[in-house]
């Protein structure tokens, strides 16, 4: 079974739970305590991108904006988005090395997107806000 079949198995399986969580629910036969429990269950399960090229440079672009956003607060990458993206775009490069993935134009491209969608899963606080006397 591919990796794409295997994943629209799971999301149809979650849907079903979903439903029949909610038909009890509705029904009474089941307290709202367990749902909310449930539910608390599935949001911890860990999310994957799969084992093919685009899984690991998921997970390589994620690694690297945690591991910049940590280098912006302590002063050794420039809080700009530019210094930000060249540092978390070359963590994602040399991870790939590490790993002996293949990383020319189009994976490149893949990661930059990467990055930016994990800056915009960063939750507001965690992101370190440059304070500039001209903003």
């Amino acid at each position: 079974m591919s990796e794409s079949m295997m994943t629209l198995v799971a999301l149809a399986v979650a849907v079903l739970i979903g439903f029949a969580m909610l038909i009890l629910y509705v029904r009474k036969a089941i307290k709202k305590e367990t749902v909310e429990g449930i539910a608390d269950v599935i949001r911890d399960l860990p999310v994957t991108m799969g084992s093919g090229l685009f899984g690991k440079i998921y997970e390589y672009s994620r690694t690297a904006v945690l591991t910049v956003e940590q280098l912006v607060k302590t002063g050794q990458v420039e809080p700009d988005d530019a210094s930000r993206k060249t540092a978390a775009m070359g963590i994602v490069q040399k991870a790939a090395k590490v790993d002996d993935v293949p990383f020319g134009a189009p994976e490149s491209e893949i990661a930059d997107a990467c990055i930016e969608a994990q800056v915009q899963q960063l939750p507001r606080n965690q992101k370190t806000v440059s304070v500039n006397a001209g903003e």
